[in-house]
């Protein structure tokens, strides 16, 4: 039978700058392992070596890797026995028969992170971490047994499907050195309880069926089954494989939205990626349930697991926190390289067999914002066929996609998945906040037979930076509050919507990043990249999701204020608060039906000139939250940020929205690869911004996905936008 041992100790490791021709200089390392600093982002060739002992008498073995961060080559006893291109799958390599014999033998990892064309991400906002960074097992089998090479599954994968009252699963097995070989399915219930079995022939699909299954229903049930796979030979298990499954459906109505197990269910869902502070990819399993226990407390019923494969053991935590998933891959940019198309091939194929028993995945996530350096027509058969090919693999499940704003209704990426997500960002890289409503109503209007949701939206913030008049890219935590409060507040009235996910449940790594007093930090997150601080933000989502009792006082810690009175603004999801000033009954207060109390006026007095403490206490229902704010003679000048452009979401703007476009003719707002498609528009570009236009015809220097206007928002040369508009209204489009 088969037998498992970690390999995460006694590792040794070294950077390779030159290449392979470099001299190791070797340090000792433990799995899992980043080679990532802060500030130090290598991207290149490194090795790992560890000397792999086996029982004796091993007849067959695997090395199994859970993460390779990116490119991975592997030698046995210097040997190559084995490549995998892509960081997020699992993949296992066969020991050969001569280390079988010797018991023992040297194993080597070259692995680089280094840029390239073909394998993806080849583009996207978050670091490329690089390492062994889940970890390495050794599988010691018999002869006969389970193909633990087949894509990184362990030979054995299957789905499930409910209709009326039957569910089925569907199992497939791939083997080795099984002709004499059959396969034994068990299915037992929670009680342990035998469900349904059968027995089939290896490698073809076997059918499970059982009347009345009990479902999966998200946070109101998170029931499963135990599936046993038994490899049999001559009588005996010589393999076996044991997982979770569970039955459920999730269907989607382009009017209606979403529907699990047959009724409607409204998707409250957070985005997150992998990464924490200090360990970066190198996470651990405690890691992980801190995740998803802070999930769980702001209430949220389903998790984009962003933007790529995450670790088997995050799937579960979400079947068993009763979480709905979009599960993707991470195809963010696309070129006609066949190579790199076959590599997301690839990748999507790995995803969908490693991953389709888990019962929380309600979609596959075949692309990301793949418009933003282009829209062009072999995107769209591309997509189309990985849906296809996804389909063969799951027929059970929904496969979608995520578009940046800029993509059109008409669009070929708008027809090629079963429903669609929108990833926006008015208020803060484009626009107003209040214009996702008509963005909304009139995609919907063009798209009305795609179900339609928010895959992601958001804006930084910074939980040192405070303001009593947040506005626009100060990436104060006081403007994400209020733009989450007015932006989330339409989406709960658009009824056609499946729902949204908040980008992102936590702050992560971004190594391109420099904005709002950060390093290296995409700060859109709800939560702290080291998971100690929630923002007021996530009080909100609280409010609007949870079931537990609660009320939170917003700006803590604006907590020095140099204003006779200020305004207290209180998440709740109880009817009414009452608010108390150094333990004096102040005012009370309704919810106002979006989790929002808000008190104004409240006094900061100063004691004959010096600076004075107010104690504020929030009572509500059962609940209670306190803060201490100061008094102070001057502004506290470490809460703002300096030439953070504030309230200049587009700098140089003296028009209104209304103004810029003109129907039937070009202006600024229309999507930059389409002006530059046409030859009049192109040459009004090259005219009037000369070195922008030069960095939009080189070769993925701009996202071309994007309008011009946001393009231009971040340009500091003084361009006169006015007369670009002006030109480009006597252009008709085509």
């Amino acid at each position: 039978m088969k037998k498992t041992f970690q390999l995460n100790t006694d590792w040794k490791f070294s950077k390779l700058p030159d290449g392979r021709d470099s001299r190791p200089v070797f340090e000792a390392v433990e799995l899992p392992h980043t080679w990532y600093e802060e500030g130090n982002g290598y991207r290149g060739l490194c090795v790992y070596e560890k000397e792999v002992e086996l029982p004796s008498g091993s007849k067959a073995a695997y090395v199994k890797f859970f993460g390779a961060d990116q490119k991975a080559e592997v030698l046995v006893n210097g040997t190559p026995v084995g490549t995998h291109e892509g960081g997020y799958s699992a993949f296992a390599v066969p020991v050969p028969a001569d280390a079988l014999s010797d018991g023992r033998f040297m194993l080597q990892v070259y692995l680089t992170n280094e840029k390239n064309n073909v394998i993806s991400p080849l583009a996207g906002d978050f670091t490329i971490f690089g390492g062994l960074y889940r970890g390495v097992e050794v599988i010691v089998t018999d002869d006969a047994r389970f193909d633990y090479s087949y894509f990184g599954t362990d030979g054995v994968w299957a789905y499930t499907s409910v209709s009326e009252k039957k569910g089925e699963v569907h199992v497939r097995t791939k083997t080795v050195n099984s002709a004499n070989a059959t396969v034994s399915l068990v299915l037992k219930d929670a009680d342990g309880r035998c469900a349904a079995s059968a027995i089939g022939n290896v490698n073809s699909e076997i059918v499970l069926t059982l009347e009345n299954p009990v479902l999966w229903n998200g946070k109101n049930s998170v029931y499963q089954y135990e599936l046993t796979t038994e490899l049999i030979v001559n009588g005996e298990c010589v393999d076996r494989i044991c997982r979770k499954v569970g039955f459920k459906t999730l269907t989607m109505d382009a009017k209606e939205g979403a529907f699990l197990n047959g009724k409607h269910i409204r998707i409250n869902g957070v985005s997150k990626h992998q990464d924490t502070d200090q360990k970066y990819y190198a996470e651990s399993q405690e890691d992980r349930e801190q995740d998803f226990e802070l999930i769980r407390e702001i209430g949220a019923n389903a998790v984009r697991l962003s933007h790529y494969q995450h670790i088997d053991e995050t799937y579960t935590l979400a079947d068993e926190a009763g979480l709905l998933v979009w599960a993707e891959i991470p195809l963010l940019k696309m070129n006609q390289d066949l190579a790199m198309q076959e590599n997301a091939r690839l990748q999507l194929k790995e995803l969908i067999l490693q991953t389709m028993h888990h019962v929380s995945i309600f979609c596959w996530g075949i692309q990301n914002e793949i418009g933003m350096f282009g829209d062009y027509p072999y995107m769209t058969e591309v997509i189309r066929q990985m849906k296809d090919e996804a389909k063969e693999l799951d027929p059970s499940r929904l496969v979608t996609a995520a578009n940046l704003y800029g993509v059109k209704a008409k669009s070929g990426l708008n027809h090629s998945t079963d429903m669609i997500g929108y990833n926006c960002y008015f208020g803060w890289y484009y626009g107003e906040m209040h214009d996702y409503s008509d963005f909304l109503d009139k995609l919907h209007e063009n798209l009305p037979e795609m179900p339609l949701g928010m895959s992601e939206y958001g804006v930084d913030s910074n939980i040192k930076l405070h303001t009593d008049t947040p506005m626009i890219r100060d990436y104060s935590e006081e403007y994400q509050a209020v733009w989450h409060e007015t932006v989330y507040n339409i989406f709960k009235q658009k009824s056609y919507l499946w729902g949204s996910f908040v980008w992102n449940m936590f702050d992560f790594s971004s190594d391109m990043r420099k904005e709002g007093g950060q390093l290296n930090r995409n700060a859109k997150g709800l939560v702290t990249y080291d998971r100690k601080t929630r923002k007021d933000a996530f009080y909100y989502y609280k409010a609007q999701w949870s079931e537990e009792s609660f009320v939170h006082i917003c700006s803590k810690r604006f907590e020095r204020r140099a204003t006779d009175d200020i305004t207290v603004r209180i998440y709740t999801n109880q009817p009414a608060v009452t608010l108390f000033v150094n333990d004096e009954r102040f005012a009370e207060g309704n919810n106002d039906g979006n989790g929002t109390v808000v008190f104004e006026h409240v006094p900061m007095n100063m004691e004959n000139g010096a600076e004075a403490e107010v104690k504020v206490k929030a009572v509500a229902g059962p609940c209670q939250d306190d803060a201490i704010f100061t008094r102070v003679a001057e502004a506290e000048e470490s809460y703002k940020l300096p030439d953070s452009g504030a309230g200049q979401a587009v700098k140089n703007w003296f028009l209104t929205g209304n103004e810029l476009s003109k129907e039937g003719y070009f202006s600024i707002e229309d999507i930059a690869c389409e002006l530059l498609e046409n030859e009049e528009a192109r040459k009004v570009l090259a005219e009037e911004m000369p070195v922008v236009f030069k960095l939009m015809t080189e070769r993925d220097v701009i996202p071309l996905g994007l309008s011009l206007k946001s393009i231009l928002s971040r340009d500091e040369s003084g361009l006169d936008v006015k007369k670009i508009n002006d030109r480009l209204n006597l252009i008709k489009a085509e």
